[in-house]
Order: structure tokens, then sequence, then C-alpha cells
């Protein structure tokens, strides 16, 4: 039997539920009111369905309403709560095509500011939430052509960045935006400025090299990067410099050759190149004299496991290659860590770092772990990265959080010129300042890998002449693609070192060889791995 009474106070409950979602409406509590409006026992009801649907349309007239007022993130989330409501796909889009031209100039101001960083920002913020329209694209036309000139002109490849240039200039006056088109005239001149200057000091540095004065070469170099920041063969010449004259001071050189028998060594110190066969044999009879690592199952196979115990005990640095020998386009080299205890292999894969030299590119220091410290060089310095400069032991602390990193700043820290309370998100191309004079610049080159890269701008150095450091994830690129983590434009195939249940691996297409045994496509590295494809080379030694 139906209880009527019971049926009555049914039928009543959902109207006093809408007329609370109604009165939250009223007041603009669209959120509350779309949460009462769904509430179960009223949500397929007609009278809710029809009470969503002019919630809808009025989230999005005041979207409309907040956007005029230049509230563009309230207009954003309304539109977004309206899609989530169930509103009219047309209404939807023409609101969100209205609030596209609205914001549309004050994007552009940052382009007539000469911001094309900034405006792209933007875009790809309101893009996120399907804000576009026609005047936003060619507002992005126009700053990825500017921001590719002023790419090209940072490594000196001053031709097509005046391409770009030009493109952008173009793009501007057919768009009307006289203003933009006034700022990349402007850049335009300062490039040529830029490029003029330049060229001297090139010429300089080439002159330098044949000369083969490893003093005059690392200050023509330091020159030509002052004017051109990425320019690779001045890139390339300073890090040759800096091993030839072992450019660290006394305290850093003791400091590193203290934390094991691989320490750095001058250049000048090191072999020469030596053919392949009778390498391999000096490897063998140094592993003989040296003791026996303790080792656990798994490393009978040879298998690499970084930062496990069974690879504190390592032969000496590899050989460096003389001034004027000839290498494979990738080399790598590593050297030991600072003497702190090894962190284990866990099982959720490799841990540690190792340095790693690569010819036409320059050295990066990787380092594999979640939490990596930023701190001064010194005996005294636990840091993961020590850099030569006024900071404390440990200065900041970079943590990756899943795909993301974090920057903890413990001392005085910058990131894009505002200073770091506490923690701060980092995002690609941000610049981080330690202290007063330190710079680093934050890359994240791939959207499908949380691999980062950082790479000194200031004139500061690491005990080791690297010219970077990568914060290695699950995987590292080396190759030509604008996504690779090293950029080695030589290279016609990527070459991908990853991560896998506690081993570092090699994956390369085709066949090569890894410690002179061929292997297809994928192969694990050991300790001392020396690895050689089609137009790729390389070699590894772990840090202790």
């Amino acid at each position: 039997m139906v209880n009527p009474g019971g049926e009555s106070t049914m039928l009543g409950q959902w109207r006093m539920v809408l007329r609370q979602a109604e009165e939250a409406a009223r007041v603009g509590r669209f959120e509350e009111a779309l949460a009462l409006a769904n509430r179960p026992d009223v949500a397929d009801h007609h009278h809710a369905v029809q009470f969503r649907g002019r919630l809808a349309l009025e989230l999005i007239a005041r979207a409309t309403r907040r956007g005029a007022v230049d509230d563009l993130n309230g207009a954003i989330d309304d539109l977004d709560l309206a899609e989530r409501v169930g509103a009219p796909p047309d209404s939807l889009a023409a609101a969100r095509l209205s609030l596209a031209d609205r914001v549309a100039d004050e994007v552009r101001a940052d382009l007539d500011a000469g911001d094309p960083a900034r405006a792209l920002e933007r875009i790809e913020h309101l893009a996120r939430h399907k804000v576009s329209g026609p005047a936003l694209r060619r507002t992005r036309e126009i700053a990825e052509a500017w921001q590719v000139g002023l790419a090209e002109g940072r490594r000196g490849e001053f031709g097509r960045a005046h391409e770009q240039l030009d493109r952008a200039e173009r793009l501007a006056a057919g768009a009307g935006a006289a203003g933009a088109q006034q700022a990349v005239a402007a850049a335009k001149s300062e490039l040529e400025a830029r490029q003029k200057a330049a060229a001297v000091k090139v010429e300089s540095l080439y002159s330098a090299l044949s000369e083969g004065k490893w003093p005059a070469i690392l200050t023509a170099a330091e020159d030509v990067l002052a004017s051109i920041p990425e320019h690779p063969a001045a890139r390339q010449a300073r890090s040759r410099a800096w091993q030839q004259i072992a450019a660290i001071t006394p305290a850093a050189a003791a400091q590193w050759a203290a934390r094991g028998p691989l320490g750095f060594q001058p250049a000048a110190a090191r072999p020469t190149c030596e053919p392949a066969e009778r390498g391999r044999e000096r490897e063998r009879g140094r592993e003989r004299s040296q003791p026996a690592p303790t080792a656990r199952a798994s490393d009978e196979d040879g298998i690499f496991w970084i930062g496990d115990a069974s690879t504190r005990t390592v032969p000496a640095a590899a050989a460096a290659p003389a001034p004027g020998v000839h290498r494979a386009p990738v080399a790598a080299r590593a050297v030991v860590s600072p003497a702190r205890p090894a962190p284990r292999a866990e099982a959720d894969g490799p841990k540690g770092r190792f340095l790693l030299w690569v010819d036409g590119v320059g050295g990066y220091l990787v380092c594999m772990d979640d939490r990596v410290v930023l701190g001064r060089s010194g005996a005294d310095s636990q840091a993961d990265i020590p850099l030569m400069g006024d900071l404390s032991r440990r200065h900041a602390t970079l943590v990756r959080n899943g795909e993301g990193y974090l920057l903890e700043a413990h001392q005085t820290s910058f990131v894009n010129g505002k200073r770091v309370d506490g923690q701060v998100v980092l995002r690609d191309g941000d610049v981080i300042r330690l202290g007063s004079t330190v710079e680093l610049e934050f890359r994240q080159p791939s959207p499908v890998s949380a691999t980062a890269r950082l790479a000194i701008v200031s004139r500061h150095r690491l005990p080791l002449a690297v010219d970077g450091v990568l914060l290695m994830a699950e995987t590292c690129i080396v190759g030509a693609a604008a996504q690779a983590h090293i950029p080695a434009p030589a290279l016609g195939h990527p070459v991908v070192l990853y991560r896998q249940a506690g081993t570092l691996w090699c994956r390369a297409p085709g066949a090569f060889d890894v410690d002179g045994k061929t292997c297809a496509a994928r192969a694990p590295l050991t300790a001392r791995s020396s690895v050689l494809g089609d137009g790729f080379s390389f070699s590894l030694e772990p840090i202790v």
C-alpha cells in the first residue's frame, strides 16, 4: 500500500530543494545551485532539468558581463561551469568567441610592449579554456614567429632570425597591429646591432681556436656568449677550454679529487683516444687491478644499477679527446659525486647522478633523484648541483612532483625576478636566480616527458666544466628535434636513455654496439658501457 502522506512528503521535498537552488542562483552562488539541482532525488525531475537550462543561460550572461568589465578569470570560470551544466553548444561558442574578441586587444598589448612570450602564455591559457578566435590566432602567429626569431638570434643564426622577424613584421602589418609592427622593427634593429658587434667577437674566437691558446679561447668564448648566449661553437669552445686549463679553484679540485677515483683531471693529464680494441684491453687490465666490487645477483649480467653499492668501486676516468682528435658526434663521460652516502637503487627505478659529455654540444650533469639540492661548491658541500658562487651549502631544492617541478627556497631565491617565499611552481623558460648573481634557466622541452634541463646562464660554474644540468625522470632524449632534452642537430634519429626496473637502458633505431657486442633496438647499460651506433656514440661511468 502507498502511504499518501509519504508520497506528499517526497513531492514536497523536490520543490524545497529546487527553491533552495533558485535562491542560491538569485544571489550568484551558481556552484551551490548546480549542486542542489544535481542531487539524485531531484536531478531527473523535469523542473530540475528546466532549472539547469536557465542556470546555463544565466552563467553565459554573467560571463558576458564580467568580460565587459575585464574580469577575464571570472568570465572563463562562468563559461566552464555553463559547459558543465549543459549549456547549448552554439550559445557557449558564441560567448567564448565574444570573450576572445574582447581580450584580443589586451593580449596584443603584450606584443606592443615587446613581450611575445607573455602574449603566447596568455593565448595558451585562453586556449586551454576553449577561448579562441580569429584575432587571437593572428596574434599567436605574430608572437610565434617573433619568438622563433629571438631564439635563432640567441644561437647566432642571424639569417634565420631575420627571416622570422620579417615574417612577424609582415603578419603584424597585415593584422593592422601598428604597435606590434613597430616593436618587431625595434627587435630587428637590436638584432642587427648585436650581429655587427658579435661578428668581431666570433672572428676573434676562431682566431684563438686556430692558435690553440686556451686562456685566449676561454676569454673569446665568454665574449661571444655575452652577446649570443647559445652560440654552439662558443659553448663548445668554452667547455673545452675549461677542461684544458682546469679552470677550477685548488680547493674545489681537491674536493672533487677526494670524492673517488674518477675525480676531475685536467685534459692535458688524460690519455688521448686509442683504437677500440686496445682501449678495451686497457679497461680489462684496469678492472683486474681493482678490488672486486660487492655485487648482487643481477650484477653478474653486467647491468648498470645506478646508485647501487655495487658501483662504488669504479675505474679511473675515461679518456677525454685531445685537441684535434676526431670523436663520434655524441660522446659521454661521467665523474664521481661528492662524498655522501650513495643512494640505493629502489623498486621505483634507478637513482643517482652521472656526468654526460656531448661532443659538439657540451657537458651535462644528469640528476635522477626526485629531490635535487642546489648549493655552494666546497669541501663541506652536500649539494647535488654544487655551484661556484656566493651561495649557502643548501640554498634551494628542486622537487619533481608528478609531471611538474617546484623550487623550494631555503635562502634568498628568485624566479623571473620575483622573490620566492616557500615554494613556487616552475614553468618552461623560467629563470631562477640564487642569491644575487647565480642564474639558471629551467627548460622542460618535451610535453610527454617529465625530464627537465637547467642551463647556467650566469658566468658561474660547477666544479666541472659542464654547460647544463639534466633532471632526468623516466627518459632522456638525445636528438635534433625541439623536444630533445640534449639537442644534437647532427643526429638523424633520436637516441633515448630510459629507466626500467632499476636499470638504465639505451634505445635507438636499428642495430648498435654496446661494449663491442651488437644489439638490436635496445640494450641495458653497464657501469662503463661504450655505445656506438649509426651517427652516435657515448659512454657512461657512475657517480658514487
